[in-house]
């Protein structure tokens, strides 16, 4: 039988305190950046904290932090930056805004991340960053990570976008490099409509990159609204407009607090379908020393079975699907810099890869029919 409803592929988890804590800040009029931003950059500090102390600046999105990382670091025009193809537009995009050469390396085929060996043909005089990402919850491979940027001298710009409470042996994700970058666009584990936070153990980057999310203009700025503050601002550099308002904070720290159950609400899930989706799929590494906490869920099809007719089945029953990614070097933007054959690995994967439903208020009731059907058209 077909469900009335459409099952989506994501849906955020949405409480009373959640909408409790936004209408609190609509009705404080306090609705820019302010003392609930500051608030909301605390408890993500303390949340990831492993053992040395972080710094949070929170912003209007994941991307203004790759953007304003590459800035605080000094990248720009000469400078060459590795990026996996297996990604989004953001993680490529922001090395072209600061005038850096950017340049995709194929990926590893069980994890999805960046294939290090791959990287290391990619290294040259002007190299100066790698931005790892991992890839649907999953952490990159942070050991090989460090030698490799020591080995070359890299900055590392982590793209944790879908990382958020990720944990690698054992450490949360978020104090491994120079910068760390998550998002909580609607669909992530931790959801607040649009917004993102840059992590680092550096309390001088941090604020270098708080400064230039705001104009330039030093990080007193929004205080000059207060009782106690002063009307005197200066502006000491060139600067962006990617500050974070305290209704999005507001909810963040609603949602927080609930994280970790959300997180392991999409573990359950996880299990469900790996236990009982027919065998002839395929899944990507998950290994219990470290806690991959599944934003997404993918598949691998079989090659015999075509993926618009899957995904297009799974439409008929009610269920949502997609791809993550489409390779960078596969976009009609990027396919004149980059040749196809330098992919072999992310080409051969790409035709085979559909997420399937993986949102934490998905009900058994719910896997149960994702399993059901799939298993149907796969076959067993």
């Amino acid at each position: 039988m077909i469900r009335k409803d459409f099952l989506p592929l994501a849906r955020p988890s949405i409480a009373e305190d959640d909408i409790t804590a936004a209408i609190e800040v609509l009705q404080s009029g306090w609705w820019t950046t302010g003392p609930k931003v500051t608030e909301f950059e605390n408890a993500v500090a303390e949340y990831l904290c492993n053992e040395e102390k972080l710094y949070t600046a929170a912003l209007n999105s994941c991307t203004s932090g790759l953007h304003l990382s590459l800035n605080a670091l000094q990248v720009g025009k000469g400078d060459e930056v590795i990026v996996p193809t297996w990604t989004f537009a953001a993680t490529a995009q922001v090395v072209e805004w600061v005038g850096a050469k950017l340049v995709l390396c194929d990926i590893e085929e069980s994890t999805l991340s960046i294939d290090l060996t791959k990287a290391e043909r990619l290294i040259s005089p002007r190299t100066k960053a790698i931005i790892p990402v991992h890839i649907a919850g999953y952490p990159c491979n942070m050991h090989a990570l460090k030698e490799f940027a020591d080995k070359h001298k890299l900055s590392v710009i982590e793209d944790a976008a879908h990382a958020f409470g990720t944990r690698y042996k054992g450490r949360k994700i978020g104090d491994f490099s120079d910068v760390t970058v998550f998002s909580f666009y609607a669909t992530k584990n931790l959801a607040m409509g649009e917004g993102g936070v840059v992590v680092a153990k550096n309390e001088e980057l941090i604020e270098k990159i708080r400064k230039l999310g705001y104009f330039g203009i030093n990080k007193k700025a929004f205080q000059r609204y207060d009782k106690c503050g002063n009307w005197f601002y200066d502006i000491e550099e060139l600067g962006f407009k990617y500050n974070l308002d305290s209704v999005h904070a507001a909810i963040g720290i609603s949602q927080l607090k609930r994280l970790d159950k959300m997180n392991e609400r999409r573990r359950e899930i996880a299990a469900q379908y790996k236990a009982r989706l027919t065998k002839r799929l395929s899944f990507f590494e998950d290994r219990d020393e470290h806690y991959h906490t599944y934003h997404l869920f993918m598949i691998k099809l079989p090659a015999e079975i075509e993926r618009n007719s899957f995904i297009e089945a799974l439409k008929e029953n009610n269920i949502g699907a997609s791809v993550h990614f489409i390779p960078l070097h596969l976009h009609s933007y990027y396919r004149g810099a980059f040749s196809g054959n330098d992919f072999p690995v992310a080409n051969a994967v790409f035709n085979r890869i559909v997420s399937i439903p993986m949102f934490p208020s998905m009900t058994d009731a719910d896997v149960d029919y994702v399993i059901g059907h799939i298993n149907d058209i796969v076959g067993e």
